[in-house]
Formats: structure tokens, C-alpha cells, sequence
């Protein structure tokens, strides 16, 4: 005959409360962040656009961009700026230290400023992509 008792059969699963709320505290972060942008449109500023968009490179075309970087970056005509991509490194499991690294891919110069938020620019030098980081050259 079987000794196991219904009550040890009958343990059900182990969870952490803090698991779940913290979960649930993650989406909620996510949430809010895709909803916040609805609020105030690209035109206006707004989360997407401030924090996770700026400086971005939105189109290429030949050797012309739309970077997402305006007046109220304080963007003018004929300013140059560094292109950066982010690039994973190779690194085993017990390497310590960032899982990306920054590559100087070319330069780009302003030629003409939609609104507060996006330009238009002109490649200098290299190859920039969609996704590349514009960065104004500081002195």
C-alpha cells in the first residue's frame, strides 16, 4: 500500500508573491509607456519620442537622412553630427562589463529642419543605416 498522504500530494505549486507583483508592476511600466505617446503626439514632444526616438536615424535614402532630432534639440542648419551604431560584443558568461559597444560609423550634416523634432541631413562621410544614432559633434 501507498504511504504518501493526500495532504503532501495535494502541495500544489510554490509561487513568490513578490513574482508576481513585480510582473505585474513590469507591465504596467510597458503599458504606460506605448500609452503616454497616444497623449502627446510626436509634434507635441512626448515619452516615445523624447527618450526612446531622439537622435535616432528614421529613413535613408541615397545619401540623404530623417533624423529624429529638431529645434527643441537644439538642431540648426549646416551642423555636423556623429552617426554611432550599437554593436553586441562577443563576451562569454562570466565576463562582466556593457553587452554593447559604441562604433563611430560616419558623419552627417544638417540641411534642413522639418519641426521641433525631426531633420533632414546629408551624408559627410560613411555608411549610416535606419536604427544608427545621430549625436551633435561637441567642442
Amino acid at each position: 500500500m501507498n504511504n504518501v498522504t493526500h495532504a503532501a500530494c495535494f502541495a500544489g505549486p510554490r509561487t513568490n508573491p513578490n513574482r508576481w507583483f513585480a510582473a505585474l508592476a513590469l507591465a504596467g511600466a510597458f503599458a504606460f509607456s506605448f500609452a503616454l505617446p497616444g497623449a502627446a503626439s510626436a509634434s507635441e514632444g512626448g515619452f516615445r519620442h523624447n527618450v526612446l526616438m531622439r537622435g535616432q536615424v528614421l529613413e535613408t535614402q541615397d545619401d540623404t537622412l530623417v533624423v529624429c532630432v529638431g529645434k527643441a534639440d537644439g538642431a540648426q542648419v549646416d551642423q555636423v553630427l556623429d552617426v554611432i551604431r550599437h554593436k553586441r560584443r562577443n563576451r562569454g558568461p562570466r565576463d562582466i562589463g556593457p553587452r554593447f559597444r559604441r562604433e563611430a560609423v560616419g558623419q552627417v550634416r544638417i540641411t534642413g529642419l522639418f519641426d521641433d523634432h525631426y531633420a533632414e541631413a546629408e551624408v559627410i562621410s560613411g555608411k549610416p543605416k535606419v536604427n544608427d544614432i545621430v549625436e551633435l559633434i561637441r567642442p
